[in-house]
């Protein structure tokens, strides 16, 4: 998991983009008008929001309460096939490290095949297409968050444009080796003492989206990858060179997926298990 690049462009013109692209239809001739009365309020509620982004207080929104035909009007802004915003989820796919990647960083277990609202577009349909308030993301991790985003004024996920994700490990996982069987939980923690608000949303985030099952059931497929990478390597190189290349292999992975990638948590804690790298040198 990984902090992403805020879209930095004018959010003015973007919304504009959008409307320009829209087309009246036979059963709905005049609602490129009916919306375009609605832009110059929704352009003043764009940078309101732009204030709260940037401050990261996402939880003091108040809904302009648009009802009926204007909200469903806002809503038809909104269409994951729209061009403008096919480009947009391409694009915001940039790690802050210039890091492009198609990962989802919600979990970063399946591809990025969709826009998420951080605020729901049906709670706020003024910022259905506001650049700020998508962020790419899988069907499966969408499909979970819904229109759920907060509760008793808390925040129940990560926003990866103004949450500042920490360095420090979270994420571990505990395995059990009773060759040939591996069983693995992973788990959080927050033995690092990272700060308590973070932590906290960092749990809901993973609670929410399933993440700790979700990473159980692939662990079955990074271990075998794991044992396929050890057997290949043994055949020229020591156990000692062996882990030496996982690792770096490992590493290079943390700065790509960040340090609390699941993938490479497991394969950390597989190459510094005695009882499991033994058995591949005996």
């Amino acid at each position: 998991m990984k902090n992403l690049n805020s879209f930095n462009g004018n959010t003015h013109t973007f919304l504009d983009d959008i409307i320009a692209s829209k087309r009246n239809s036979q059963r709905d001739p005049d609602y490129k008008e009916r919306v375009s009365l609605l832009i110059p309020n929704i352009k003043l509620l764009y940078n309101n929001y732009n204030i709260i982004h940037h401050t990261n207080n996402h939880i003091s929104l108040i809904t302009h309460g648009y009802l009926n035909i204007d909200k469903n009007d806002l809503l038809k802004l909104y269409s994951s096939k729209n061009k403008k915003l096919v480009v947009f989820k391409n694009r915001a796919t940039t790690t802050l490290d210039n890091r492009a990647s198609n990962v989802c960083q919600y979990c970063t277990i399946n591809s990025v095949n969709t826009l998420d609202h951080i605020v729901p577009k049906n709670e706020f349909p003024e910022f259905s297409v506001n650049p700020k308030n998508l962020l790419p993301a899988c069907s499966e991790c969408n499909s979970y968050k819904l229109d759920n985003w907060r509760f008793n004024n808390q925040r129940l996920f990560l926003n990866l444009y103004t949450d500042i994700l920490p360095q420090e490990q979270y994420l571990f996982a505990d395995i059990t080796v009773n060759s040939p069987d591996i069983v693995v939980r992973f788990r959080l923690s927050n033995m690092n003492g990272i700060d308590i608000n973070l932590y906290s949303l960092i749990e809901s985030h993973f609670t929410k989206l399933y993440l700790l099952n979700r990473f159980n059931l692939k662990s079955n497929d990074i271990i075998s990858e794991l044992i396929n990478s050890i057997n290949a390597s043994k055949l020229k190189l020591n156990k000692f060179d062996t882990v030496e290349l996982i690792q770096a292999k490992i590493n290079a992975d943390k700065i790509l997926f960040g340090n609390n990638y699941f993938k490479s948590i497991l394969e950390e804690t597989l190459i510094n298990n005695n009882a499991f790298i033994d058995s591949f040198f005996v």
